[in-house]
């Protein structure tokens, strides 16, 4: 039994692994300009893949990426079956990773649709929204996984104050509100060719993209503010929390740098664009899981180890 733990906690981590990778290799040709380099088809023919990439595109290791993701996470799903038993919902959480992959994959076939002009405005924006939150939704239910068969990460947040983990849950939540707004930005600059508005710090609106940008902002201090608040007071420390803590520390800047280059290029914003969207995720999920397993605790409080109910 302990030998098939290891081998599905391995997995596991194989995976998330490889979804952040993707995650942020789509961030990168998003940020350089090549999401459209191979068109509207996908996943595109292999030679074209490889002549692509050979000239320098990312957007095939992207797709490649992608379609790796498939057989990682159905794996995964297969070896996390034979220990359902002991961990309840575990399954669920890694069945819920391949239907997200699924809808990611539609909803980023529509991108090249709406990058070609087949979508117009705005559910060619809000397709962009779609697609990054059902990547987040994919990423956090992997994360899910191997937070249920994190023993000792279960053990710390059972013993968690509850106000701290209700601030990690509105962090979790404002973390998501900034984040499906930012992409819906992010697919404006892209099928408008329009750059975003320079004038944060004004108090004046000049058109709709200017509330979403305020609100984005706006909803991601909060997000941040409740991610510092929740770690401070938190008893414990565990990875998920500290990453979080992290990346709300540099994510302010990494904001501002991008809506500098997003209202100057608005077809190739540059690195920021990925290093943003993992800051993001990170926040979000890193809040959520901690949250999460507070309330499986809760749920299956006999499935805590070292603890007895009766």
């Amino acid at each position: 039994m302990l030998d098939r733990l290891r081998a599905v906690r391995l997995v596991a981590f194989i995976s998330l692994a490889e979804l952040l990778i993707l995650s942020f290799v789509g961030g990168l040709v998003s940020g350089l300009g090549q999401g459209f380099d191979l068109g509207i088809e996908w996943p595109s023919e292999p030679v074209k893949l490889i002549r692509a990439l050979l000239q320098g595109s990312l957007e095939p290791l992207h797709r490649i990426l992608t379609v790796l993701s498939a057989p990682f996470l159905v794996i995964l799903a297969i070896m996390v079956s034979s220990v359902r038993r002991s961990y309840p919902f575990i399954l669920f959480s890694s069945l819920l990773s391949i239907l997200f992959l699924t809808l990611t994959a539609i909803t980023g076939r529509m991108i090249l649709l709406a990058l070609g002009g087949y979508i117009e405005q705005p559910m060619a924006s809000l397709t962009y929204s779609l697609n990054n939150l059902l990547a987040t939704l994919t990423i956090g239910s992997v994360a899910m996984v191997t937070g249920i068969l994190d023993h000792g990460l279960r053990v710390k947040i059972s013993g968690e104050r509850r106000i701290a983990v209700i601030l990690h849950r509105g962090a979790s939540a404002w973390g998501l509100i900034a984040a499906f707004l930012g992409a819906y930005m992010l697919g404006y600059t892209k099928t408008t060719q329009q750059p975003l508005p320079s004038d944060l710090f004004s108090l004046s609106i000049s058109s709709a993209i200017d509330i979403i940008l305020k609100a984005h902002v706006l909803s991601g201090l909060i997000a941040v503010l409740l991610t510092l608040a929740a770690y401070a007071l938190r008893k414990s420390r565990d990875a998920w929390s500290t990453a979080a803590l992290i990346a709300s520390l540099f994510q302010p800047l990494l904001g501002l740098a991008l809506l500098y280059r997003a209202s100057h290029y608005a077809w190739a914003p540059g690195i920021y664009l990925p290093l943003h969207l993992i800051a993001a995720q990170v926040i979000i999920i890193g809040n959520a899981i901690p949250y999460l397993l507070y309330l499986y605790n809760r749920v299956t409080p006999g499935n805590i180890p070292g603890r007895t109910t009766y």
